[in-house]
């Protein structure tokens, strides 16, 4: 008895399987000692422990269900379950565990398992799966047509490729083969050597021709390889169909590659040429003619010279004369850009440039690759110009908030100062008047400081699309009086006079009319502000002849100079800092005026000249003019 226990554990300790007995509730009552030796633990390790705590956390909830199955199964069923686990090492081995349910045999009482490593089976199996999914892949994607046969020739494979040139079907490729499709004069001949191939594996390499439509016919060449087992027994061949149609079209070699080379050159975006030493050129592709305006036939077998700007033709024959280190083939000697070239015209444009040289059985001949990088100067330039104005814009919003710190700033003081006064009594209790002077002076300027935030609100609704208009009919003549009305102080303390010149009978529009009213506020104040004493304002309207209204604010005042137009229509832009101070405002009228226009579908035009005053034109279009019905409806009436 004692000799056939050892005689059984031995058996074990060799044994490429782990057997293990598992109670009831799936614990380890038994494991063999080989366990060291498979996965590198010690029974002890495993003992009295679940399988399920060895096993990968993904697979394990499946594998106490399967040992829960093999528990309820009848006595002496088995099963078969492959799952992960865990080894010694802490690396996860792929197993393989086949179980038998002794539960009820009174000699063993638990469930006999052999616990298998097939981690390398698996891989293998894996390699194998990806092997073939590369190998279908690259067939698939090549660019000749692959097949692969048993040893009887039966085809197990086809390539999309051999499908197109044979103009079979695929699945009839698979259940006749494609040599329906050769040529009938060379089938005889390609029948004639098939045999060898399926007999002792002699690879194939024969040209034949591929019957096509109408009496077409490609030329091919078949090239097949045998494939043996581990064995050398032969279990079928690799054959690829080569279209040769080119090839055997062409008379030699020679004019193959000159071909070949005339396509690729001649397709080629970049203009390429080669010379001689002597400046001779040799070659002139199309890119060329186009870049340069010359005929390949006019500048062949003709120097260079006349694509070269004057200035620069010596140096350029001194290039041709360097001495380079003799190196037999092709390689490059330089890449230059910040050049020019010259075209037939006579203009120069810059290029970038790469040269190669030739040198065969002591010929030398220069490969110029050179293209023509005018756009991309044109972009950079407009990248430059696009990165100055950014810069620009930044300092004029630097400018606007340093303005708008002063503007904000000045009339705060006032009102802090003027309320200090007003709060301590300084001038005393019975200083009445002064006190409502200071209490007006106050109110100036908060009305002042609203308004200037009321600027800043509105553009920046504008600029967010959040500003909406409420339209309705609107008497312009109404709007430019209240316009009137509302600068009138401002234009007497100025010492300007402000004249009206509006056409008769002028129509209805339909607008806003506080956002209308606002513009005009805006182009009057501001040709008060910039009017000396003395000087005059005049506000005009009439109709267009498209239809529309034209509304014109003119004053006699300081103007600007035409450059410095668009300066005063942009964001956080002032045309003189120096200016603005002197005569205060933030700079935000014209912007503000010039986007409550647009909004209503029209454009603000500006002339000026310094020292001339200044005309600013709001036209609006024909959409923009109502009714006198709905003047009328909308007033009630």
């Amino acid at each position: 008895m004692q000799l056939s226990e050892r005689y059984f554990r031995a058996l074990m300790a060799n044994s490429a399987d782990v057997v293990a007995v598992l109670s009831r509730d799936g614990t380890f009552a038994f494991v063999g000692e080989n366990v060291r030796q498979v996965f590198g633990h010690t029974p002890q390790d495993m003992l009295g422990r679940s399988l399920g705590d060895f096993a990968h956390p993904d697979d394990r909830a499946a594998l106490i269900e399967r040992i829960a199955t093999r528990v309820a199964a009848p006595m002496g069923s088995t099963g078969t379950y492959a799952f992960r686990l865990r080894d010694g090492a802490g690396r996860w081995r792929t197993v393989e565990a086949t179980g038998c349910n002794l539960l009820d045999d009174p000699e063993v009482q638990g469930m006999v398992g052999n616990i298998r490593d097939i981690t390398e089976r698996v891989e293998a199996e894996r390699s194998r799966r990806e092997s073939e999914t590369l190998y279908h892949a690259l067939a698939e994607a090549a660019p000749v047509g692959i097949f692969r046969t048993d040893r009887a020739g039966r085809i197990l494979f086809a390539n999309r490729r051999l499908a197109a040139m044979t103009g079979l079907a695929p699945e009839r490729i698979l259940a006749e083969g494609w040599l329906p499709a050769v040529h009938p004069d060379d089938r005889a001949r390609l029948e004639a050597e098939a045999p060898f191939c399926k007999g002792d594996g002699t690879p194939l390499m024969l040209d034949f021709r591929l019957a096509g439509l109408e009496g077409t016919a490609m030329s091919v060449f078949l090239q097949t390889t045998p494939l043996h087992d581990a064995a050398g027994v032969l279990q079928g061949c690799i054959g690829t169909l080569t279209d040769i149609s080119e090839y055997v079209r062409t008379a030699e070699a020679l004019l193959v590659a000159e071909a070949r080379n005339d396509a690729i050159v001649g397709a080629a975006g970049d203009a390429i040429i080669t010379l001689d030493d002597e400046g001779i050129v040799h070659s002139f592709n199309r890119s060329a003619e186009a870049m340069f305006g010359v005929a390949a036939a006019d500048i062949v077998w003709q120097r260079v010279d006349r694509l070269i700007p004057e200035a620069s033709v010596g140096k350029h024959d001194a290039y041709l004369k360097q001495d380079y280190p003799s190196q037999p083939g092709r390689h490059g000697i330089g890449c230059t850009s910040g050049i020019e070239a010259r075209r037939a015209d006579g203009t120069l444009f810059p290029i970038e440039l790469s040269v190669s040289l030739l040198e065969e059985q002591g010929r030398r001949l220069y490969i110029a690759i050179i293209r023509d990088v005018t756009e991309r100067r044109r972009i950079e330039a407009e990248l430059i110009r696009a990165k100055e104005a950014a810069e620009a814009a930044d300092r004029a919003k630097s400018a606007f908030l340093a303005t708008m710190s002063h503007e904000l700033r000045t009339p705060l003081n006032a009102v802090i100062g003027f309320a200090q006064v007003i709060e301590m009594r300084i001038l005393g209790a019975d200083a009445i008047d002064r006190y409502t002077e200071y209490a007006a002076s106050i109110r100036k300027s908060g009305e002042h400081l609203l308004g200037i935030i009321d600027d800043i609100l509105d553009i920046s609704r504008i600029e967010s699309g959040s500003l909406n208009l409420a339209e309705h009919p609107v008497d312009l003549t109404d709007v430019v009086g209240q316009s009137l009305n509302l600068v009138a102080m401002q234009a007497g303390q100025r010492g300007v006079a402000v004249s009206l010149d509006l056409e008769r009978e002028l129509p209805p529009l339909r607008a806003d009319e506080l956002r209308l009213r606002q513009i005009l506020v805006n182009l009057l104040s501001n040709a008060i502000k910039f009017t000396d004493a003395g000087g005059q304002v005049t506000v005009s309207s009439r109709q267009a002849e498209d239809g529309g209204v034209l509304l014109r604010v003119q004053d006699t005042g300081v103007g600007m100079a035409p450059e410095d137009i668009p300066k005063a229509l942009e964001r956080f832009s002032q045309v003189d800092q120096s200016m603005t101070r002197r005569h205060e405002g933030a700079g935000l009228g014209l912007p503000l005026t010039k986007r409550l226009v647009e909004l209503h579908d029209g454009t603000l035009l500006i002339d000026s000249a310094p020292g001339q005053g200044t005309t600013v034109t709001v036209r609006l279009p024909p959409s923009r003019v109502a009714s006198l019905d709905e003047l009328l409806q909308a007033a009630g009436v």
